[in-house]
């Protein structure tokens, strides 16, 4: 199921977005004092999906989509006198507290990106080869990104991680992508997560966002996306344990220390709803 060995440096990723009603203006030729929503409306009803009382916000093209948020949970491999440990961080683009203002979609695909080509992580997601790569090559393209160490590849499979190939290469592990290939029987993260006993998601779900968007509550979309992230290294876990990468008692271990961060995260005051993910997690 996995080739390799757990990479010193992994990052569970998972990104939120929303239609993008500046695209539509000029996409429909849209007049100036169209509002955003109705500029959403018009790339709903654009879509082959629409049906104005079964689907009336069909699933819309990535490149019509406007990334608002990445959130991002980094499992590191640290070496002290005490000996060897994992150390995590949570977070994300923009940061929380995070306000509409804050949302440049440039400056978030960016910072993401060119984070990630320094630091070369395994980057680790859920439905992330069909969904939020796409997004991220398309609307980085989109809004004039430059990535070029996240889009550099070996010249040969053999001769370092690619973001790019799959088959080749764990450099970007999908989750859903070691296990399930038919799409009627995909389990979404959610479904997933409760099943394994983690608290999967809480207050907020997908069908939301736009909404919460429209409202001007970008904070409640950037605790929802990290929450995702959050459950993503969970089952991540589980499937390593599944695998036999890391044995019963490393397993646990990484639980217990897993927890712990949690614990101190949920102390911060912009990190408070992760206390509600922690009492849905019974230990």
């Amino acid at each position: 199921m996995l080739k390799n060995e757990i990479p010193e440096l992994c990052l569970y990723f998972d990104l939120e977005w929303v239609p993008d009603a500046a695209g539509a203006r000029r996409l429909f030729e849209l007049p100036p004092e169209t509002t955003e929503l109705e500029a959403m409306q018009a790339l709903w009803e654009h879509s082959a999906q629409y049906n104005a009382e079964t689907n009336p916000r069909p699933f819309l093209k990535y490149m019509f989509s406007r990334v608002v948020s990445i959130a991002f949970l980094a499992r590191r491999v640290v070496y002290r006198e005490e000996g060897r440990g994992i150390e995590f961080r949570l977070g994300s683009f923009p940061e929380l507290p995070a306000a509409v203002e804050d949302a440049s979609e440039a400056e978030i695909i960016e910072k993401f990106l060119n984070s990630v080509g320094r630091r070369k992580p395994q980057l680790v997601g859920y439905n992330s080869v069909d969904s939020d790569l796409q997004v991220l090559i398309q609307r980085g393209m989109i809004n004039e990104v430059t990535a070029p160490g996240f889009n550099k590849r070996p010249e040969k499979p053999w001769d370092g991680d690619d973001y790019f190939d799959g088959r080749n290469s764990e450099g970007h592990l999908d989750i859903l992508k070691r296990f399930s290939y038919d799409r009627s029987m995909q389990p979404k993260l959610d479904e997933l997560a409760k099943f394994c006993g983690f608290p999967g998601k809480i207050d907020v779900h997908g069908d939301q966002v736009t909404d919460l968007w429209l409202a001007g509550d970008l904070n409640s979309i950037v605790e929802y996306n990290q929450t995702d992230a959050l459950n993503t290294y969970l089952v991540w876990l589980r499937m390593v344990y599944f695998c036999g990468k890391l044995n019963e008692e490393e397993y646990f271990e990484e639980l217990e220390g897993f927890r712990a961060f949690l614990e101190a995260e949920a102390e911060k005051p912009e990190k408070a709803f992760i206390r509600i993910f922690l009492d849905k997690w019974p230990a």
